[in-house]
């Protein structure tokens, strides 16, 4: 299976001589990069999916220009072709992205699928740009969305860094994060994060008006990242509030870390690659009353909160795979085609 896939650009936020020259030196390292010989996964809000494709197919990464220029040769040698809705360098003009989008459709025969690595679990692509694509790839699909155009995808997890291999998924989990719960804590609770939301504000401040012991807050900036990682696994209790989206860099970086953790119940709104259960994997709260009710309870029973800890790492570990994820999806996409 031959894929051609137009990658995330570098995202300018105003339109000058000096930006469109780092754009097209940009786009030259787009191109260069499909002749290295030694892959990596990305980390950036697609890496999963891009993970998921570069697997299992013959996959060539070219701009989106280039891809116009050269459509007509391009047809014949690629058997679909994948666009990020990151795409275009100028995102804040939509009107300019349906545009090309549009254009970029009527140029290609092939199957074409838009990857929709934007946060909005529950917004949808509008219906004429729909109607001109086979399918769309979203990260974090809601359960809401009933169209079957709608495939899902989430976001990937920022400690797995590896090869990307044909043959195998070569993850080894003996390097990522930690296999087995902690059992000396510095702290009850953490929470480190930007404020994303007026909610999230109002949440940890209500729970530092509790008087509990717990370490970080709403901040401005970002603690260290082996030290926020080093935080969640010495916390009993890991909070992963919503921030772009109901499902963040954060889960998964809890789960990877063998950590209890306790998220909003907008999180089994969504679809996931990963079949994680409330309860089983993680507990949800509905308000700031039932968190601390949560919290409570999960601090006092240190067996049920180091069973979840643990089952959620199991999970990880079972079906955290590009590999697989990209094997599914594609069989949806080219139906009996050989991938």
């Amino acid at each position: 299976m031959k894929i051609l896939y137009i990658p995330v650009t570098k995202k300018i936020k105003e339109k000058n001589f000096k930006n469109y020259f780092k754009c097209f030196l940009y786009d030259i390292k787009i191109i260069l990069k499909n002749f290295s010989f030694n892959k990596k996964a990305t980390n950036n809000t697609s890496g999963f999916i891009d993970s998921a494709i570069h697997s299992n197919t013959f996959t060539f990464e070219l701009p989106y220009s280039y891809c116009i220029f050269f459509s007509k040769i391009l047809n014949s040698l690629f058997d679909g072709i994948f666009i990020n809705w990151k795409f275009t360098n100028y995102r804040k003009d939509i009107n300019d992205i349906e545009t090309k989008l549009i254009k970029l459709s009527k140029k290609f025969k092939i199957k074409k699928v838009i990857i929709d690595s934007r946060d909005q679990s529950s917004n949808v692509i509008k219906k004429e740009i729909l109607e001109i694509f086979d399918y769309v790839i979203k990260r974090e699909k809601n359960k809401s969305i009933s169209d079957e155009k709608y495939l899902t995808t989430m976001l990937p997890c920022k400690l797995i860094n590896y090869k990307i291999s044909k043959n195998k998924e070569n993850i080894d989990w003996s390097k990522i994060g930690k296999s087995i719960t902690n059992n000396l804590f510095n702290y009850d609770i953490f929470f480190s994060g930007q404020q994303s939301s007026e909610y999230r504000n109002e949440l940890i401040g209500f729970i530092k008006s509790q008087k509990l012991n717990f370490y970080g807050g709403v901040e401005t900036e970002k603690i260290p990242h082996s030290q926020y990682l080093e935080t969640i696994y010495n916390s009993r209790i890991n909070l992963a509030l919503e921030g772009k989206g109901e499902f963040t860099f954060r889960h998964l970086e809890i789960l990877a870390n063998c950590s209890f953790m306790i998220c909003e119940n907008s999180i089994n709104q969504l679809e996931l690659p990963i079949p994680l259960k409330d309860g089983k994997h993680f507990v949800t709260f509905d308000s700031k009353e039932d968190l601390l009710e949560k919290i409570k309870f999960y601090l006092k029973n240190e067996r049920s909160r180091l069973d979840i800890a643990l089952n959620g790492r199991r999970i990880l570990e079972e079906y955290y795979s590009p590999k697989k994820h990209g094997d599914i999806i594609l069989k949806k996409i080219f139906s009996n085609a050989k991938i």
